[in-house]
């Protein structure tokens, strides 16, 4: 999707983005992008690309190991844990704490190990392990923001002139507690941009080829996660024109 955007946009979208919030692999995507600064944004895009779909599988179940969050952990040590969150003024890592699910977001003024926000940000119950930072215990942020573009809103510190941008993995065949939530953060920014005069656009496809699986990182699933993504881009276009018309006018 975002390459779709970048395609029709005049300038980089990551010179011309206040703030990228993202909660599990959001937070992950995020961060190789940003990461990417000196690097053309539609190339930056394509090697998120080649890790998920090359090294995704063994990231979930290396070799069938007893502990599978160890060769992601080695993604993000390699790629992330030379930095901090002060080194990336534009992310927040979204998680949650493992006692109360309460909303935690990790921003440049928090003096904590990119590599570890990430992977507490993606610490998925039942298959990856909590992540400790300062005596605290972490779990992936989804189970209380999976969505996180009502967080990003509460602190962008405007009410106008705001272009909100919300990019989903995919509607789960599915509807549980999480994905009610989902919907419903959906709904109060529809809402609130309507009343407050701000820009809000969520993107979001319907899965009809892929599994929604998150543990199904088959190549035949990929390929299909991108024709369905590819066909709701066309059945898009019209709303993917007035995003693109902003942004080429900041």
């Amino acid at each position: 999707m975002l390459r779709t955007i970048q395609a029709r946009c005049q300038k980089q979208i990551n010179s011309i983005t206040a703030n990228w919030y993202g909660t599990s692999t959001g937070s992950v995507i995020a961060a190789a992008l940003l990461i990417q600064d000196k690097t053309d944004f539609n190339e930056a895009v394509q090697n998120v690309l080649d890790i998920y779909e090359f090294r995704s599988t063994s990231s979930i179940n290396p070799l069938g190991a007893k502990h599978p969050e160890r060769a992601l952990h080695k993604i993000l040590e390699e790629n992330f844990g030379f930095l901090t969150l002060a080194d990336m003024p534009k992310l927040a890592v979204v998680t949650c704490q493992k006692s109360d699910y309460a909303t935690a977001v990790f921003q440049k003024n928090t003096d904590v190990n990119l590599a570890d926000a990430l992977k507490a940000s993606c610490a998925v119950p039942g298959i990856f392990e909590s992540i400790t930072i300062n005596g605290i215990d972490y779990v992936d942020g989804f189970l209380s923001a999976k969505n996180p573009s009502f967080l990003a809103l509460e602190n962008s510190g405007k009410n106008e002139d705001v272009i909100l941008l919300s990019l989903g993995t995919g509607i789960l065949r599915e509807v549980d507690d999480i994905e009610l939530q989902v919907r419903e953060t959906h709904k109060i920014c529809e809402e609130l941009a309507a009343k407050k005069k701000f820009h809000y656009f969520r993107f979001n496809p319907r899965l009809i080829e892929a599994a929604d699986d998150m543990q199904d990182t088959r190549l035949k699933n990929i390929f299909a996660l991108k024709k369905d993504t590819e066909n709701y881009l066309i059945e898009k276009r019209d709303r993917i024109d007035e995003l693109v018309k902003l942004l080429n006018d900041i």
